[in-house]
């Protein structure tokens, strides 16, 4: 029978208020809370989501916010830890986050020319002229209200705390417009830990998780404390203080809060960490791991077997290293000395010599350890291939791997643009018409033209190639074919964009012609596709 691993229990902010004031009954606090602990380790009370035993009281059996907001302060400790102190976890979270976002998500505005009855030309300076102002209030550090990233980073920063601790927000309050930032539109990502019920007070139907419900489950406002609830640096109270914040703003109609979590079950008030359902492989990979490095230390450190007349370790074997003469027994010559880490097991009288064989490393921990990331690889959607950087098989096997894994990225990317970017877009466009930077006649006064005006795409970096040669000369045919645009196209394998290239390249295209420097087409090569032209 295993022995149920007990966590130590750390104080909350109330029993160290308590201890200030009357350490006693703090102490009692304390001692109480251990035993309960104790207790519900050793008779199979620990719930399954929060510390992977998989006996006892399991989940699935509540809702969606009682199953959820039980476990999930313990979730997030488990999965931070694990995300700084687990080489294997980290890799987890660096790939979604390095594949999904990269460099930045980059806005390519798309207006509705049907709608708002634009020419192609129309919209491509407008397009223009909206791209390069946000880039303006995107590319500075002056959009992120602690002036530490700016908008792409902050991207970065949204998935890799959303990954880590279930869900993040991001509030959008207004700061001071200065001579190099006419935009007053500000972010403030937020840890998870900052929305809670107020005061700390239990869950109810019309509260839960920090959040307050409206008419049929819809989220109407957020409670955002003071400091992170776990701070321990002078000048924070342990008081959960703070203050309420609308998710729009109930005359302006402006979004004042972001939440960002991919949602797993209905009416789901809060996210759950990504790596919530492989934290036990994690730990059990983690300890087998320890132990099988420990018992080949310790199997290490006996070197050979020997018989003396007493049964006792030879004095001369058994030497610490850098003996000297003066400190040997007496007639023992130092130089016989061979053995410099190893330890001796004396044997009795009778007993023959026999080496000493350990039989570690363990043949058999590779294999394992391959089985557990084969696990680890499909709870985490991204395969044992790009979870572990080691693609050693086939390049059909390899690709299908990546393919697969892509899909869940493209996933995770979805999240960011649907949950950050095109709100942040939206709210900062609604800005740029207001202070007449940007030309949108009927903005404010059609929803349907303001919806025109706000569409747009977000492309990022591209997923790479394989083998170059064969991905450019398919999408190569498939433009050729019509099935393709070039834009798309470039973005796909380049992650750059057409329209902003397009300039540079016909400039190349322009100069080479006139200097007589095109390449001369290939002997039987097919002759350039024609334009397409209506028919009678």
């Amino acid at each position: 029978m295993s022995v149920p691993r007990i966590k130590p229990v750390a104080p909350t902010l109330l029993d160290r208020a308590i201890t200030h004031v009357m350490p006693e009954l703090g102490m009692r606090r304390l001692r109480a809370r251990a035993q309960i602990a104790a207790f519900e380790a050793f008779n199979g009370d620990e719930r399954r989501g929060s510390r992977g035993r998989r006996g006892g009281r399991g989940i699935g059996g509540a809702d969606a916010a009682t199953d959820t907001l039980w476990d999930l302060p313990e979730l997030r400790r488990d999965s931070r830890e694990l995300v700084r102190s687990h080489g294997i976890a980290a890799s987890a979270i660096n790939t979604n986050v390095t594949r999904a976002v990269g460099t930045g998500l980059a806005l390519s505005a798309q207006p509705q020319r049907a709608v708002l009855g634009w020419t192609e030309d129309q919209a491509r300076d407008w397009k223009a002229r909206v791209q390069a102002e946000f880039s303006l209030w995107a590319d500075s550090q002056e959009c992120d209200l602690c002036s530490t990233g700016n908008f792409y980073d902050l991207q970065d920063l949204v998935l890799r705390s959303m990954l880590e601790s279930g869900d993040s927000f991001t509030l959008l309050p207004d700061g001071e417009r200065t001579a190099t930032m006419p935009y007053a539109l500000r972010l403030q990502v937020l840890e998870a830990d900052r929305i809670g019920n107020e005061g700390g007070r239990q869950d109810t139907r019309e509260q839960a998780g920090g959040i307050r419900f409206g008419t049929g489950g819809a989220p109407v406002e957020y409670y955002v404390y003071d400091h992170h609830p776990g701070s321990l640096l002078p000048g924070t109270t342990g008081y959960l203080k703070g203050q309420w914040y609308p998710r729009v703003g109930r005359q302006s109609g402006r979004r004042v809060m972001l939440h960002h979590f991919k949602q797993l079950r209905p009416e789901q008030p809060r996210g759950v960490p990504y790596l919530a359902p492989v934290m036990q492989l994690f730990q059990d990979l983690g300890v087998y791991s320890d132990a099988e490095i420990k018992a080949a230390v310790a199997a290490a450190s006996i070197a050979l077997l020997t018989e003396t007349a007493t049964g006792a370790p030879d004095p001369i074997a058994s030497a610490a290293e850098g003996s000297t003469a003066s400190t040997l027994p007496p007639g023992t010559d130092p130089t016989a000395i061979k053995l410099k880490s190893g330890s001796v097991v004396g044997l009795l009288p009778g007993e023959k010599f026999e080496s000493f064989n350990p039989g570690r490393p363990n043949p058999n921990f590779g294999g394992f350890v391959q089985a557990v990331l084969d696990q680890l690889g499909a709870g985490l959607f991204i395969g044992p291939e790009m979870l572990m950087k080691k693609y050693n098989t086939s390049y059909v096997a390899a690709r299908a791997a990546f393919l697969d894994a892509w899909k869940h990225l493209l996933g995770m990317r979805t999240v960011v643009i649907r949950t950050f970017c095109q709100p942040v877009y939206e709210t900062w466009l609604a800005e740029a018409v207001s202070i007449g930077r940007i030309a949108a006649p009927g903005f404010f006064a059609d929803p349907l033209i303001r919806w025109a005006y706000t569409r747009a795409t977000w492309t990022g970096d591209s997923q790479g190639s394989i083998n170059p040669k064969d991905e450019v000369a398919a999408f190569t045919a498939a433009v050729d074919a019509r099935l393709c645009t070039r834009e798309r196209a470039e973005w796909e394998l380049f992650g750059s964009d057409f329209n902003e290239t397009y300039d540079t390249k016909k400039s190349e295209q322009d100069r080479l012609r006139t200097d007589g420097l095109l390449p001369e087409p290939k002997a039987g090569a097919a002759a350039p596709a024609q334009p397409m032209t209506e028919t009678a």
